[in-house]
C-alpha cells in the first residue's frame, strides 16, 4: 500500500512539475503549439534532471549514513560541495561566463576533494568524517578568497551556482539518469550487506561481510553520485540528509525498501522545489537550494523531536 502510496504521489508531483510555471500548462492539454514546445522540450528535461539529481543525492545519503555510522551524515559531510565549489569558481575566473568550463571545474573540483578525504579512509569512519569537516572548513576559506578576487561580473553566476541551479547544466539528461538508474541497482545489490553493518562491525564480520571492501565501495558510490549531481546542479543541501530519514519512517530499515523509496522520493522532492524555485517569483527564479533548506530543515527538526518522543 506504501508503495502505491509512493508510486501516485510520484506521478502527481511530475505532473505538477511539468505544469508549474511562469505560465500554468496543463500537459494532457497543453493548446498552442507553443505552450507545447515550452511542456516538452524546455520543462520535461529540466524536472527529469531534477528528478536524476535528487534521486542520486538522496541515495549518497543514504549510502553515507551506513559508511559513517552516522544519522547527519549527507552527501556533502565529507568537503565534495567545498571542492567542486572551488573548482567552479576557478574555472569562472579563468573562462568568465562559461557553463560548461564551470561543470568541468566542478567535476575536477569535487575529485579533488574526494581523493583527499581517500587519504583518510584507512584510519575508520570516525576520523574519515573529522577530517572532511577539516577540509570542508578549508574549502570554505579558499572559496572566500576567490569571490573575494572574481570579477563583479562573475559574482551572480557564481552564487547562483552556489544555492543550487537546474537552468544552466551541461550535462545530458539520458546520462543522469542512466547513472540513477545504475546507481540504484549497485545499491541493491549491497543491501543486505550494508543491513548487517547498520547491526554493527562484528556482527557484520561475523556473518561474511567484508567490512572494509563494503566500506571502500560506499565511500567510492556516493562520492561519484555527490560529484555528478553537484556538476549538473551546483550544490543542494539537505535532500541526502532529510530523505532517507523519511524513508524509513515510512517502510523500515531494511535498504532493499529504503534505496529505491530514496532514490524515487530525492526524486520528487527536488522537482518540487525546482517547480516552486521557477514558479514563485516568475519570470525570475528563486534557487533551488534555498527551498529545500526551507522545506528541510522543518522537516528534520521534526524528526529529531519525533525521535525523541
Amino acid at each position: 500500500m506504501r508503495w502505491a502510496g509512493l508510486a501516485i504521489l510520484t506521478l502527481a508531483s511530475l505532473w505538477l512539475a511539468l505544469a508549474a510555471g511562469g505560465e500554468w500548462i496543463n500537459p494532457f492539454a497543453p493548446g498552442s503549439e507553443m505552450n507545447a514546445t515550452i511542456l516538452w522540450e524546455l520543462r520535461l528535461p529540466r524536472v527529469l534532471l531534477a528528478f536524476a539529481v535528487g534521486g542520486l543525492l538522496a541515495l549518497a545519503g543514504a549510502w553515507f549514513q551506513v559508511l559513517l555510522g552516522n544519522p547527519l551524515a549527507e552527501p556533502y559531510v565529507l568537503g565534495v560541495a567545498g571542492s567542486a565549489s572551488v573548482g567552479a569558481v576557478a574555472s569562472l575566473m579563468l573562462w568568465s561566463g562559461s557553463v560548461l568550463a564551470m561543470s568541468v571545474g566542478a567535476f575536477a573540483g569535487s575529485w579533488v576533494g574526494i581523493a583527499l578525504v581517500m587519504l583518510f579512509a584507512p584510519l575508520g569512519p570516525g576520523r574519515m568524517l573529522l577530517a572532511g569537516v577539516v577540509l570542508a572548513a578549508f574549502w570554505a576559506a579558499v572559496l572566500s578568497l576567490l569571490l573575494a578576487l572574481l570579477p563583479e561580473q562573475g559574482l551572480y553566476r557564481a552564487f547562483a551556482w552556489m544555492m543550487g541551479d537546474l537552468s544552466h547544466s551541461e550535462i545530458p539528461v539520458g546520462l543522469m539518469l542512466a547513472v540513477w538508474a545504475l546507481a540504484l541497482l549497485v545499491g541493491m545489490a549491497l543491501a543486505r550487506q550494508m543491513d548487517r553493518l547498520m547491526l554493527g562491525e562484528l556482527h557484520a564480520m561475523a556473518l561474511g561481510t567484508d567490512v572494509a571492501a563494503l566500506r571502500r565501495r560506499l565511500l567510492w558510490m556516493a562520492s561519484a553520485v555527490t560529484a555528478l549531481a553537484v556538476t549538473a546542479a551546483g550544490t543542494i543541501g539537505f535532500v541526502g540528509l532529510v530523505v532517507p530519514h523519511l524513508m524509513r519512517l515510512q517502510f523500515g530499515a531494511l535498504h532493499r525498501r529504503v534505496l529505491p523509496a530514496s532514490a524515487i522520493g530525492g526524486g520528487v522532492l527536488l522537482a518540487l522545489a525546482d517547480a516552486g524555485a521557477r514558479t514563485v517569483t516568475a519570470p525570475s527564479e528563486l534557487p533551488v537550494g534555498v527551498l529545500t533548506a526551507l522545506l528541510g530543515v522543518p522537516v528534520f527538526l521534526y524528526l529529531l523531536a519525533r525521535r525523541a518522543s
